[in-house]
Protein backbone atom coordinates (compact mmCIF):
# COMPACT_ATOMS: atom_id res chain seq x y z
CA UNK A 1 0.00 0.00 0.00
CA UNK A 2 1.18 3.53 -0.73
CA UNK A 3 2.05 5.84 2.16
CA UNK A 4 0.17 9.15 2.12
CA UNK A 5 1.27 10.30 5.56
CA UNK A 6 1.69 14.08 5.78
CA UNK A 7 -0.39 14.52 2.61
CA UNK A 8 -3.82 15.97 1.96
CA UNK A 9 -6.19 14.29 -0.48
CA UNK A 10 -9.19 16.18 -1.85
CA UNK A 11 -11.77 13.73 -3.12
CA UNK A 12 -14.76 15.19 -4.94
CA UNK A 13 -18.07 13.37 -4.87
CA UNK A 14 -16.91 11.54 -1.76
CA UNK A 15 -19.89 11.80 0.57
CA UNK A 16 -21.13 8.45 -0.73
CA UNK A 17 -20.54 5.71 -3.26
CA UNK A 18 -17.25 5.16 -5.09
CA UNK A 19 -15.90 8.55 -4.01
CA UNK A 20 -16.40 7.60 -0.37
CA UNK A 21 -14.50 4.35 -0.84
CA UNK A 22 -11.63 6.28 -2.47
CA UNK A 23 -11.62 8.74 0.45
CA UNK A 24 -11.57 5.88 2.97
CA UNK A 25 -8.59 4.29 1.23
CA UNK A 26 -6.66 7.56 1.25
CA UNK A 27 -7.37 7.90 4.97
CA UNK A 28 -6.22 4.33 5.62
CA UNK A 29 -3.01 5.16 3.72
CA UNK A 30 -2.38 8.05 6.12
CA UNK A 31 -3.73 11.08 4.26
CA UNK A 32 -5.82 13.83 5.80
CA UNK A 33 -8.88 13.74 3.55
CA UNK A 34 -11.15 16.53 2.39
CA UNK A 35 -14.60 15.08 1.76
CA UNK A 36 -16.21 17.23 -0.92
CA UNK A 37 -19.73 16.93 -2.29
CA UNK A 38 -22.80 19.10 -2.95
CA UNK A 39 -24.44 18.13 0.38
CA UNK A 40 -22.68 19.63 3.43
CA UNK A 41 -24.55 17.40 5.89
CA UNK A 42 -23.44 14.28 4.01
CA UNK A 43 -19.87 15.62 3.79
CA UNK A 44 -19.74 16.19 7.54
CA UNK A 45 -21.25 12.79 8.33
CA UNK A 46 -18.81 10.98 6.04
CA UNK A 47 -15.83 12.90 7.44
CA UNK A 48 -16.91 12.02 10.98
CA UNK A 49 -17.30 8.35 10.10
CA UNK A 50 -13.93 8.16 8.33
CA UNK A 51 -12.19 10.15 11.06
CA UNK A 52 -8.39 10.36 10.86
CA UNK A 53 -8.50 14.15 10.51
CA UNK A 54 -10.99 14.18 7.65
CA UNK A 55 -13.07 17.29 7.05
CA UNK A 56 -16.13 17.97 4.91
CA UNK A 57 -16.38 20.91 2.53
CA UNK A 58 -19.41 21.54 0.33
CA UNK A 59 -18.46 22.18 -3.28
CA UNK A 60 -20.10 21.76 -6.65
CA UNK A 61 -17.35 21.00 -9.16
CA UNK A 62 -19.47 22.46 -11.98
CA UNK A 63 -19.08 25.87 -10.30
CA UNK A 64 -15.75 27.59 -10.83
CA UNK A 65 -16.34 29.69 -7.70
CA UNK A 66 -16.86 26.56 -5.58
CA UNK A 67 -13.75 24.92 -7.04
CA UNK A 68 -11.67 28.04 -6.34
CA UNK A 69 -12.97 28.13 -2.75
CA UNK A 70 -12.24 24.44 -2.28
Amino acid sequence: MLDFSNRVAIVTGSARGIGRVVAEQFALAGAKVVISDIDQVACDATAAEIGRGSIGIKANVTSSDDVAAL
